[in-house]
């Protein structure tokens, strides 16, 4: 038999060669579907974080002084096994917040890791929140 025409009918190894080439396409959907996953629970986690210390600050005497405030969000966020310090907080009382007169405002960035970031150009390296609520009072 001729060795060209022998050679296309071989069919060894024609499964390692398919998973070789769906294999990277499959990994990359896999752990991008997981990546963003993170990331959106991340947001979820900082937009109530940022929600429950704005309203605390408006209706609440627990949250009276800034260094309250701080102690609060980053004591919410770590109930979530969220790291968040005070230098990732901007805590703002009595502002015009989303045309609202005498809101408080919160903000919250928090570092998003990821170890795909290299490969997948569209993940960001932060993650922010913010929330407003109306001062009551």
């Amino acid at each position: 038999m001729n060795p060209v025409r022998r050679l296309l009918r071989a069919t060894r190894g024609a499964s390692a060669v398919e998973f070789a080439l769906l294999a990277p396409v499959f990994l990359t959907l896999l752990f991008g579907i997981i990546e963003g996953s993170r990331m959106l629970w991340l947001r979820q986690t900082l937009d109530e974080v940022a929600f429950s210390t704005v309203r605390c600050m408006s209706v609440s005497s627990t949250c009276a002084t800034l260094q309250q405030q701080q102690s609060y969000a980053v004591t919410r966020a770590s109930q979530y096994g969220v790291a968040v310090t005070a230098t990732n907080l901007t805590i703002q009382a009595n502002v015009t917040c989303e045309g609202n007169a005498a809101s408080n405002q919160v903000s919250i960035t928090a570092p998003f890791r990821s170890p795909i970031a290299g490969l997948i150009s569209a993940i960001p390296a932060e993650i922010t929140a913010k929330a407003c609520f109306p001062k009551l009072g």
